[in-house]
């Protein structure tokens, strides 16, 4: 993904929830980087959420999964269409794989839900509780390797039973993080 960009970024966070990011490449469009190594997976609300934490004066936060990859134009298409006022979500399979959030929609709505752990409906769950006018689906393109996570180790059998965990999580209303359901729903 990284590699990808081609557009100026004011400050890329990366959050490294799998002790995985060792040597970024140099890329002239990425003016400041913060890399935040987590000694556990904080899940994708989690890492959402401390994304936009870690920058709380920006306007709006653009948030990407890491199997992203940034077709030309994408990033500047983003840096043209997003605002305080909306969600505008990627063009893609996932859209809530690349979207750019605004801070009056974090005013309003809140952050993500970290009952849901370590991933999916975070964004179903965000959609429901926003209302439709500030969800704008985009032609920006972005290029997604789907849950590439689960092709390694026994991530696909894990993610089986917290899937349907988190699924039960979102019929149910949600409700916010636990620690019973944090540890339930650990994959270490």
């Amino acid at each position: 993904m990284l590699a990808t960009i081609d557009h100026k970024v004011q400050h890329l966070i990366l959050i490294d929830n799998g002790d995985c990011v060792y040597d970024l490449p140099w890329n002239e469009n990425i003016l400041q980087t913060s890399v935040i190594k987590m000694p556990a997976n904080l899940g994708v609300a989690g890492s959402w959420n401390l994304g936009i934490k870690a920058a709380p004066f920006a306007p709006w936060w653009l948030i990407a999964n890491f199997d992203i990859t940034w077709p030309p134009g994408s990033l500047k298409m983003f840096a043209q269409e997003a605002s305080t006022d909306q969600i505008v979500l990627s063009r893609c399979e996932q859209p809530w794989s690349a979207f750019a959030l605004g801070e009056n929609i974090v005013r309003r709505v809140g952050l993500f839900d970290e009952g849901f752990h370590p991933a999916y409906f975070e964004d179903n769950d965000y959609s429901r509780r926003c209302s439709n006018e500030i969800i704008r689906p985009s032609a920006i393109p972005v290029q997604h390797a789907n849950s590439s996570t689960l092709d390694a180790a026994d991530y696909g059998e894990k993610n089986n039973r917290t899937y349907l965990s988190n699924l039960d999580y979102f019929q149910g209303g949600g409700g916010g993080w636990s620690l019973d359901r944090r540890r339930a729903n650990s994959w270490d």
